[in-house]
């Protein structure tokens, strides 16, 4: 995994050859130059992408929903996304992708109209000042807002966007101002609630119960999803029916409810869903695309092999140093592009139809057991026998019942959410694991069998999971080194230079023995 952060690097390291796979093509002038060269291949697929402009909640002026609707009434999304991304995106007015089958019908709707933001600004009892930027109701002029966007050189696409952002909100009075930095430094600081505006994108999952996580009071922790810091009580009451559901209905009406509250509430601005471009060398075959999935997955990474039949290392780009390759504490994409290849779930899922299917586990049960105020969910997973850890030793119901004891006796916010709510963990065997929950969700068996899972003999060794540092030589904090299930394990990394992973020679689909 070759660490370039340049973008135009990005393009004439593919171009020469010297990158196999390039993923998350933004700039439509690269992905016409890709597209037009002979020895390249280029998937398209319609994603889960979101694209957010987030508002500091906790702080003013964007304490007050009013403010927040006054700037996103400011914003043109159809003509930034028409002038950046000439047609591969689409702007949205939603908290879920407009792909998204839970997404409300309006999820496109445009509602782009200055003259209406500042009329709502002047209601709320803002003026302006001679330069046109605004004046609070206590006859103060608004400080200059920091819109934090990560440097042009790692993201330059983004940082295009948010300038054009700023613009917009300028033009309405707010005294916007971009401030590039370092993008694991903006995390941090999204963490602490420790800025005014920044931009972000995000995966999305499958199901919407992730608006749980993004919006819910419980989120707003330093570390949690929750980096808009709003808290409405309404707005939990819908989160909480949708994350409890019991069953599809019911998910559907608090999806519903919940949607229409963010769209009130306005807590973060939502700019824009992109569609996923990949680029693959021609030399290659046995690449893996659907129409839900680029060809730079994991599917390709397994299957890919080179045409002319001689061996060799497959090169993919890296934009930006994973830097932090603790997995409880990891949050950037760039680290978990590393991580995910190293760690499995108990669940995976198909690449045609999203749908659960196995991982760790060869089957699954769902119970609702109890009356009443009893009732409550459990869990029952049937693990693969003869599993092993990419160091060779045995993996069992234990270590997953360690990884999620762990995580829940330590309450680490980037996993937290989706354990909080187990009961107890049993292991009646070593190929037997039965997760008793409180309370019914319909999410429950995507929560807990999406987790990574961690060996017993690790979790057991970590003395501070915080400032664990696998890497390190003097063991800071825990044990050294990334023992995991997943397909690749790793080699070395030179930062600044490259990640170098090497095949698992006992994952259980490259001849690891489990079935």
């Amino acid at each position: 995994m070759l660490i370039i952060s340049n973008p135009d690097a990005q393009i004439m390291a593919a171009e020469a050859g010297e990158l196999d796979i390039v993923s998350d093509i933004a700039r439509p002038s690269d992905i016409d130059r890709l597209s037009a060269n002979k020895n390249l291949q280029m998937s398209l697929a319609r994603g889960m992408h979101a694209f957010f402009l987030l508002l500091n909640n906790r702080a003013a002026p964007w304490d007050d929903k009013d403010v927040r609707r006054a700037a996103a009434m400011a914003i043109d999304r159809g003509s930034i996304v028409r002038m950046i991304f000439s047609g591969y995106c689409e702007p949205i007015n939603s908290w879920l992708p407009p792909v998204s089958p839970w997404a409300l019908a309006n999820s496109t709707e445009d509602i782009y109209n200055p003259a209406a933001a500042k009329e709502l600004l002047k209601k709320k009892g803002y003026s302006w000042d001679l330069a046109g930027m605004l004046v609070a109701p206590d006859g103060k002029r608004l400080p200059t807002m920091k819109l934090l966007t990560p440097l042009a050189r790692v993201a330059p696409t983004t940082a295009e966007l948010a300038e054009l952002i700023a613009d917009s909100l300028k033009a309405v009075g707010f005294p916007a101002e971009v401030d590039p930095i370092d993008f694991s430094t903006m995390i941090a600081r999204l963490d602490r609630k420790d800025y005014s505006l920044a931009v972000l994108a995000w995966s999305m999952g499958r199901n919407p119960d992730s608006l749980y996580s993004f919006y819910h009071s419980d989120m707003d922790v330093e570390g949690g999803y929750n980096m808009t810091g709003i808290r409405d009580a309404r707005l939990d009451k819908a989160l909480a029916e949708l994350r409890y559901a019991p069953d599809r209905a019911a998910a559907e009406r608090a999806s519903d409810e919940a949607q229409r509250l963010l769209l009130e509430l306005m807590p973060s601005v939502p700019i824009y869903s992109r569609i996923s471009v990949a680029a693959i060398s021609g030399k290659w075959k046995n690449i893996f695309t659907t129409d839900k999935m680029t060809a730079d997955n994991m599917w390709t990474l397994l299957t890919a092999e080179p045409k002319d039949g001689k061996m060799r290392p497959l090169t993919m780009l890296l934009p930006e140093e994973p830097r932090n390759l603790n997995p409880f504490t990891a949050s950037s994409a760039y680290s978990w592009q590393v991580l995910g290849m190293i760690y499995e779930s108990m669940l995976s899922t198909d690449p045609y139809t999203l749908e659960n299917m196995p991982g760790l586990a060869a089957s699954w049960d769902i119970r609702t057991a109890g009356e009443g105020k009893s009732r409550h969910t459990e869990l029952i997973f049937r693990i693969r026998r003869g599993l092993r850890w990419n160091d060779g030793s045995p993996l069992t119901a234990r270590d997953i019942k360690a990884s999620i004891d762990f995580i829940h006796k330590n309450k680490i916010p980037r996993f937290f959410d989706s354990v909080k709510n187990i009961r107890s963990v049993e292991t009646p065997d070593d190929y037997t694991l039965r997760v008793v929950m409180d309370g019914v969700s319909y999410w429950y068996l995507d929560n807990v069998a999406g987790i990574p899972v961690i060996p017993q003999k690790v979790v057991a060794n970590i003395k501070d999971w915080q400032s664990w540092d696998p890497l390190s030589t003097k063991n800071a904090g825990g044990p050294r080194g990334l023992v995991g299930s997943g397909p690749f394990m790793l080699k070395s990394y030179k930062p600044g230079e490259y990640v170098m992973m090497k095949r698992n020679p006992h994952y259980r689909l490259l001849g690891g023995g489990a079935r």
